[in-house]
């Protein structure tokens, strides 16, 4: 069944990469939830208080593969992580206000041109992750913007917000009525149902990764979070969510049970917004990544007061050091009471095209540690010096 078009932005396009193009652009960010705080306040009719910037679009030759981490369109910290491949697209949870859905919708619209998501994957029902996903009053959600193939999310929940309840009325009446596959994590890696622990995408695989917090309680939700490795020949693609250390050590004990560990990620998604309780050792010693991409607001006080536990915080920055010193970082906090934000890296895309790694941000490609903001508020590691 046809669904409503998603509007298309124009798309300005500069020489990148010998072949790719770039698209300057301004954004702005979302919201996320740390596991020591609740669910920030939410307007379930959209009216939030940021506004919202449009996003130019990186564009690259469609047979790469591509992943884009968004910029949410307002001050608060959130994910969104858009893969596209030939005439695949993958999204990775539309965080994190409702008005969230136009920043995402104008983003990804040129990549979608047959109008249809294919795999949309909700890692865990918190507002930073899913707010985007579902309509309004006031604002048209991501899931009501295209035609969408298959949703993966989430098998368990403690969460009783609106949020949740909204984002799973939506996913409901949507393979009620217009054919949209539902599954659960679990139910994908159990094989069952028509579920899929591997998606073949062609060249390229989707897993849906194992971790126990799919079938017992959690002490937080970020620890439901719905992890999945992106596979392309010898290279891995992390996604973990939120997902803590409870989380990370079962995740990272399992597969060294079940296959030898996880292996060694090029591309790791820096984990809860580059928060303290993840992207700890014990995983980053089993993944080993090389390229650390995270979606979050620099120095926002949305979760910590305390400037060393604002996102990305000095823990994690003193973990990940001892591994690599390539992290990207979409958006900078400039101002929290009175909105303002601009972007640090901005859109960050990682493209893989015959073999060759490459970056495109649309505001520009420093490294964290060679930006302002670190220089003014972190203490360099001694194997960033």
């Amino acid at each position: 069944m046809k669904k409503k078009s998603a509007s298309i932005v124009v798309v300005l396009l500069l020489a990148l990469f010998g072949g790719g193009a770039v698209i300057a652009s301004d954004v702005d960010l979302n919201n996320n939830a740390d596991t020591t705080y609740n669910d920030p306040p939410i307007d379930d009719l959209g009216h939030d208080e940021a506004d919202i910037d449009d996003h130019d679009t990186v564009v690259i030759s469609d047979k790469e593969l591509n992943i884009h981490f968004l910029e949410l369109g307002n001050k608060y910290t959130g994910d969104c992580v858009f893969i596209d491949y030939g005439d695949i697209e993958i999204l990775i949870d539309a965080g994190s206000r409702t008005n969230s859905s136009a920043a995402i919708t104008n983003y990804i619209s040129p990549f979608v041109q047959d109008g249809k998501i294919e795999y949309v994957i909700a890692t865990h029902a918190h507002q930073d992750h899913i707010a985007g996903f579902y309509s309004t009053k006031t604002t048209t959600g991501v899931l009501d913007s295209f035609e969408i193939g298959t949703i993966i999310d989430y098998p368990l929940s403690d969460s009783n917000t609106a949020t949740r309840t909204n984002y799973e009325a939506t996913r409901e009446r949507l393979v009620a009525e217009e054919g949209t596959i539902h599954f659960t994590a679990l139910q994908c890696y159990n094989n069952e149902d028509g579920a899929q622990r591997v998606y073949d995408l062609g060249g390229v695989t989707m897993e849906i990764l194992y971790q126990p917090f799919y079938e017992k309680k959690a002490g937080t939700e970020n620890n439901y979070s719905v992890c999945l490795m992106i596979k392309q020949g010898d290279k891995q693609y992390l996604f973990t969510g939120d997902l803590e250390k409870a989380g990370e050590d079962a995740l990272v004990d399992y597969y060294q049970n079940e296959r030898d560990g996880l292996g060694h990620c090029i591309l790791y998604k820096g984990g809860h917004h580059g928060s303290s309780t993840s992207s700890n050792l014990k995983l980053l010693d089993a993944i080993t990544p090389e390229y650390v991409i995270i979606c979050t607001c620099a120095g926002t006080p949305e979760y910590s007061d305390t400037p060393s536990g604002q996102f990305p915080t000095q823990q994690f920055i003193d973990r990940i050091a001892g591994y690599t010193d390539k992290v990207y970082i979409t958006t900078l906090m400039v101002d929290y009471k009175n909105n303002k934000f601009e972007s640090m890296n901005g859109n960050v895309v990682f493209s893989v095209k015959d073999g060759e790694v490459a970056i495109a941000c649309s505001s520009n490609d420093l490294l964290l540690k060679d930006t302002d903001w670190f220089k003014e508020n972190r203490v360099t590691p001694a194997a960033w010096a």
